[in-house]
């Protein structure tokens, strides 16, 4: 009898003792599912707005129907602010020269800032961009820019002929990391399957 009551205590010390882990284990698993939920709120808070169509083609290139030899090329955007027109877009050069200048349209130049940022600005260009077409940043490009994590310029953005973002790169300082941008830029232009 004494040993029969002994195996039940242990037997009923068992079961609690597995009911406590399962219900610690239950705590733990919901403390977990709680915690990832807040961090994918948090997560979809943080997510960009959405954009209409219109908004989201802010800054893309618009296709023709008719393609022209120069619709199958790819272009190139430098987004820029006068300050950064002394030395840092002379990665235009490399788009405007050598085996790119076939298979890329004359590169194109963004202004964020005012009207009066422009004035005079050509002479500080690389020559690449001297004669290139010259506009100010609109807000809605500026979201967008934002929106794909673009928040300092100069930015470079480049094209395919079907008017899709290639590259959205910031353009470095460091020479070294220019030249490797340009040769990324060389690459995708002459080698690139898709074109």
């Amino acid at each position: 009898m004494l040993i029969a009551a002994r195996r039940e205590a242990r037997q009923a010390s068992r079961h609690r003792r597995r009911r406590s882990l399962l219900l610690m284990a239950s705590a733990t698993l919901l403390a977990i599912l709680a915690s990832l939920s807040l961090d994918v709120r948090r997560v979809l808070a943080a997510m960009p707005h959405r954009f209409s169509a219109t908004q989201r083609r802010a800054i893309l290139p618009s296709v023709s129907h008719q393609a022209t030899s120069d619709d199958l090329r790819f272009r190139a955007i430098f987004v820029a602010q006068r300050a950064d027109c002394n030395g840092n877009l002379s990665l235009a050069n490399v788009v405007a020269t050598g085996p790119a200048r076939k298979k890329t349209a004359p590169p194109e130049l963004i202004i964020q800032g005012s009207s009066r940022d422009t004035m005079g600005l050509r002479l500080e260009l690389p020559f690449a961009l001297r004669n290139s077409p010259l506009r100010l940043l609109r807000r809605e490009e500026q979201s967008w820019l934002h929106d794909i994590g673009h928040h300092a310029t100069p930015v470079l953005l480049l094209f395919d002929h079907e008017s899709r973002l290639r590259i959205a790169s910031h353009v470095d300082a460091d020479p070294v990391a220019r030249v490797a941008l340009g040769r990324a830029i060389t690459h995708l232009v002459t080698d690139d399957p898709s074109h």
